[in-house]
């Protein structure tokens, strides 16, 4: 088998099992281009780091090349294609520098108000929908990619229940959500109705005026104009501005910040939050919760109750 074979055949056995796998993909298929079709066992440790380092200082894509690597070469060990793996089994250690936008409670606010502006001539619903949108990923925490995927079905506001499907690591969740929040899909899904019949089951709950799936290259353009509009921006210096992604990380810091408001265990809850955000574990939880002055504020009033309370036991 030739590594360009194998490659096909790697890509399509990942697409037919749900991944999207497009990233990797392109790696891998950048990889048979730079062997130009060698033999598998013709492939050394030396070409692979070479082909991962690339040119220029180190970066988060050689980590990602290295990563996407290593997973092709261990399924074909594990077909029998490979004695081994040809890969340096040490992966590159990048510093990542990047950190997420926190949005304040004026700059949610702010962004908001801003929906007006999208208003179009051809598209009357734009406002409604971006601002509905926003609202569903600072209440419901889901990825944008998980909202604009919502058929109408998935919907139960009845029971106040979104059905996630088939997301990131192939996994479906329920995600029940709150009154405000449930009142705001109400109010745009009586909006969409009052502009075009009422859609099927398996139609899209966010959708353009025809009917069809707002794509999510649309949506962060649209958010693109919010944020600018609102003034929302990191220093000048700052290589990324904040994203749409960074709503999800409001999500969780907000729902930290209430249990540490509310008393609870936070480190008991922290696992109901993993599920609740479709995170594999809590580790993938944990890169969304940034230290804060307002989540700081709360844990050291929760350890001040904390001594006060030894203090008191002490005296007893």
């Amino acid at each position: 088998m030739t590594l360009t074979e194998a490659v096909e055949s790697y890509v399509a056995l990942k697409r037919s099992l749900g991944a999207v796998f497009s990233a990797d993909a392109r790696i891998l298929r950048s990889f048979g281009r730079v062997l130009r079709d060698a033999p598998l066992d013709a492939i050394s440790p030396d070409t692979c780091h070479t082909f991962c380092r690339g040119t220029g200082p180190p970066s988060r894509f050689w980590e990602r090349k290295h990563y996407a690597l290593r997973a092709f070469f261990l399924h074909l060990v594990a077909r029998g294609h490979l004695a081994a793996s040809p890969l340096p089994g040490a992966g590159p250690r990048v510093p990542h520098s990047f950190q997420a936008y926190v949005y304040s409670h004026d700059e949610l606010h702010r962004l908001l108000d801003a929906t007006p502006i999208l208003e179009s001539p051809w598209s009357p619903l734009r406002p409604i929908t971006c601002r509905t949108l926003l609202l569903l990923l600072c209440g419901a925490g889901l990825r944008p990619g998980e909202a604009l995927r919502l058929r109408c079905g998935d919907v139960d506001l009845a029971a106040r229940i979104l059905v996630i499907w088939d997301t990131k690591f192939f996994k479906s969740r329920l995600v029940p959500i709150g009154t405000d929040l449930c009142r705001a899909l109400e109010v745009y899904r009586a909006a969409q109705r009052r502009s075009s019949p009422a859609g099927e089951t398996r139609s899209p709950f966010f959708c353009t005026r025809t009917g069809q799936s707002i794509s999510l290259a649309s949506l962060e353009k649209a958010f693109v104009r919010l944020r600018e509009h609102a003034g929302i921006r990191r220093p000048a210096g700052d290589r990324w501005q904040p994203r749409l992604h960074d709503l999800r990380h409001a999500f969780a810091l907000k729902r930290l910040i209430a249990w540490y408001r509310e008393g609870a265990d936070v480190q008991a809850c922290l696992p109901l939050l993993a599920t609740y955000m479709g995170h594999v574990n809590i580790s993938g939880t944990q890169t969304y919760l940034s230290m804060t002055p307002e989540l700081l504020a709360e844990a050291s009033r929760r350890f001040e109750r904390y001594a006060s309370m030894r203090k008191e036991d002490d005296r007893a």
